[in-house]
């Protein structure tokens, strides 16, 4: 009998240290919880994969009180049929093939590319601006085939004969629905991104047309596209004039292009080459973002005057050199984010330019790094990841 107390003390003992209360707080058996204990060392924690994204091009989230996910699909095309649209998701939905929020839908959308919030200006109320790339070849098509791109009728240098074919923003309400404004820049070739500010103000990238002069004689101009960056406001140019001048450029439009604001091609701080995701964020100061992909940079541009800027961000304090950005975003706090598509990998700086980290430390769901990411979203804990030859949207949380 003494042999067998002996024996049982000591599993008593230890029972009554597992059941006893610690510091205050029940002590959990591993068989007690689903969930691995997450360090809290600030990395990225790769938490949902949505695959079954067959298209994706673009990504918005909305930022503040009532946050809303908005998805933009292109799955391209040749005629004038729709190429895309946007749908909004729930933001925290689980791994595997998300469906849309039903009722939210936007209209009259041909080819979208890229999207962002802004204002409606006086009114505040908020708004959703997408950017529809057109079709520049059916816009110019031999009025004798409709609908038919012609790239030799094309390079004749022919005008526009198609208007709805033409790029063109399109605002709407947060929720979607009817177009409530419109506009296009025939002065625009093509168009690569867009952003919007807290004054209803839309910012367009893309190639535009300008006619250099020729440094010998000033009469002679020579076609050439260069890329720029136009900024547009609401209202006809020369407001209270009547009647009122109507802009030859932008037909049918109550906007007009402000030609106080450029951000114009060159190799210095404040130009670009190839600029594509734009991001305009108030955090830190107003300003816009640019992932310029030629120069792979990231730059943060003054939006109160022509083609300067404040910083760029080239990659090196990461210990490698940016390949080909596409997109940037800037959380509430200031952080910024960017698509290092190159690289395959979307990075975090601070506000005071600091590289803090790659987001994308884990794999997704079924194992696979991230092979094209060509958009990013987030907030100030959520950072979503559009990756274009995966059709996977990848959403990661950081650990705390």
């Amino acid at each position: 009998m003494r042999r067998v107390l002996e024996r049982v003390a000591p599993l008593a003992v230890l029972l009554a240290l597992i059941l006893a209360p610690g510091c205050g707080a029940r002590f959990e058996l591993p068989t007690e919880t689903d969930q691995a204990i997450i360090p809290g060392d600030g990395s990225y924690q790769m938490v949902a994969t949505w695959s079954g994204m067959t298209g994706v091009r673009d990504l918005l989230l909305t930022q503040g009180s009532g946050t809303q996910l908005f998805l933009l699909f292109n799955t391209g095309g040749t005629g004038l049929a729709p190429r895309g649209d946007v749908r909004s998701y729930a933001r925290k939905l689980t791994t595997g093939v998300p469906s849309p929020i039903p009722g939210i839908s936007f209209a009259t959308l041909f080819n979208p590319i890229a999207l962002h919030t802004g204002s409606s200006g006086a009114a505040g109320s908020g708004r959703i601006f997408v950017l529809d790339a057109g079709d520049s070849c059916l816009a110019r098509t031999d009025p004798a085939a409709p609908g038919v791109c012609d790239p030799g009728y094309q390079a004749q240098g022919r005008r526009i004969t198609n208007l709805a074919a033409t790029w063109r923003v399109r605002e709407y309400g947060l929720l979607g629905g009817d177009t409530i404004s419109t506009f296009t820049d025939t002065t625009m070739a093509d168009v690569a991104g867009i952003a919007a500010d807290d004054q209803g103000r839309v910012y367009v990238a893309g190639s535009a047309i300008i006619y250099v002069p020729d440094p010998n004689d000033d009469r002679i101009r020579t076609r050439r596209l260069l890329y720029r960056i136009y900024r547009y406001l609401r209202g006809p140019r020369y407001p209270g004039v009547i009647p009122v001048p109507r802009d030859p450029f932008m037909p049918g439009a109550n906007w007009h292009r402000d030609t106080t604001f450029v951000v114009e091609e060159g190799s210095g701080l404040g130009t670009l080459v190839d600029p594509r995701g734009l991001y305009w964020s108030s955090a830190g100061g107003a300003a816009l973002y640019a992932a310029d992909f030629g120069k792979n940079w990231v730059q943060k541009l003054d939006p109160s005057q022509s083609s300067a800027g404040f910083y760029f961000l080239d990659g090196g304090r990461s210990g490698e050199a940016f390949n080909g950005p596409t997109d940037v975003v800037v959380d509430l706090q200031g952080f910024l984010y960017l698509c290092d598509t190159g690289n395959r990998r979307v990075v975090r700086y601070a506000a005071d330019q600091e590289y803090v980290q790659t987001v994308n430390v884990e794999p997704d769901a079924q194992g696979q790094d991230l092979m094209n990411p060509i958009a990013v979203a987030a907030d100030d804990s959520l950072v979503y990841v559009a990756d274009g030859d995966l059709a996977k949207v990848i959403r990661y949380q950081r650990r705390k």
